[in-house]
């Protein structure tokens, strides 16, 4: 194991490839850091963008997990009421999770 906690390669196995690592993953496989930074990269990319453009633009996870920038004046009708209906969904658990905290620690 490396000073990151991941795993690192070890070298040839006689029942397995040169290119896996310890763990078995694929070591050309996307790790989750790989995608963080991506996602992080894009955030950045629409900052950069001026206020009127970046007003319009939004980052949005499709149901197969993949992000999407998406201009939101040019959505469609079935389009616009999954976003509300997504955006209203999220708002419901956040508001719920913070209520049930806030009970918690009334209640102590």
């Amino acid at each position: 194991m490396d000073i990151t906690g991941g795993q690192i390669f070890t070298g040839l196995r006689r029942s397995g490839s040169a290119w896996r690592s310890s763990s078995g993953k694929d070591i050309f496989s996307r790790s989750s850091r790989d995608e963080d930074d991506e996602e992080a990269l894009r955030w950045a990319a629409l900052e950069k963008l001026p206020t009127y453009d970046r007003m319009r633009r939004a980052i949005l996870t499709a149901p197969t997990g993949e992000h999407k920038e998406i201009d939101v004046e040019n959505l469609g009708f079935q389009e616009r009421k999954d976003l509300i209906e997504r955006l209203i969904r999220v708002a419901e658990q956040d508001n719920e999770k913070f209520l049930l905290k806030l009970k918690n620690r009334l209640d102590r």
